[in-house]
């Protein structure tokens, strides 16, 4: 038999975040229901004041940047997508599909930006690519001078990347899942 967790998306979230960040922890949760998200706060301070949104091609890239705007806003702090470009091939179903161009993560970066963003955001934010074989640890570093790292977090919020962040950054991590409406927010 096995065991549920009832509540919203945004509880689940919390709840396999609080699992694996285990007890004692020295991390605080703060939920964002109607954001769909859940940040992670340390007890000190973070160092820098960007919001850092890594950006993927996964599904949650829009509430990624969605939530990232919204926070970045509210903190009177920069914005940047950023994205790790490995190298590698990546497969999405069991179709194994050609590695990842450099171009390819700029284009995505642009795209993400044109959709999510408002002209004026556009034109203040930047836009990073980084090239790492480990997208979690190249995350880790970056966070070292951030405000807060966005990213998304899939069915199973605690996957390589996310597992190697939660617990493990310097500034707040924020935890995006999709939005309880079924959309994404745009820009106004």
């Amino acid at each position: 038999m096995g065991t549920t967790v009832a509540g919203t998306p945004v509880d689940r979230l919390a709840v396999a975040i609080r699992m694996r960040l285990g007890p004692g922890t020295r991390w605080r949760l703060r939920t964002y229901p109607a954001r769909n998200a859940v940040e992670l706060i340390p007890d000190m301070p973070p160092t820098g004041d960007v919001v850092l949104a890594a950006i993927t091609e996964d599904s949650l890239r829009d509430a990624v940047v969605s939530y990232a705007r919204e926070r970045a806003a509210e903190l009177h702090a920069p914005l940047r997508l950023v994205h790790v470009w490995t190298g590698h091939c990546r497969q999405i179903g069991g179709l194994r599909l050609l590695p990842e161009l450099p171009a390819h993560a700029d284009l995505m970066l642009a795209a993400a930006a044109r959709d999510g963003l408002t002209p004026v955001e556009r034109a203040a934010a930047e836009r990073q690519i980084l090239h790492d074989e480990d997208p979690g640890t190249a995350l880790r570093v970056l966070a070292d001078h951030a405000g807060l790292l966005v990213v998304g977090a899939a069915a199973d919020p605690v996957g390589s990347t996310t597992g190697a962040l939660i617990g493990h950054t310097v500034c707040p991590l924020a935890l995006v899942g999709y939005r309880p409406t079924g959309g994404v927010i745009g820009p106004s």
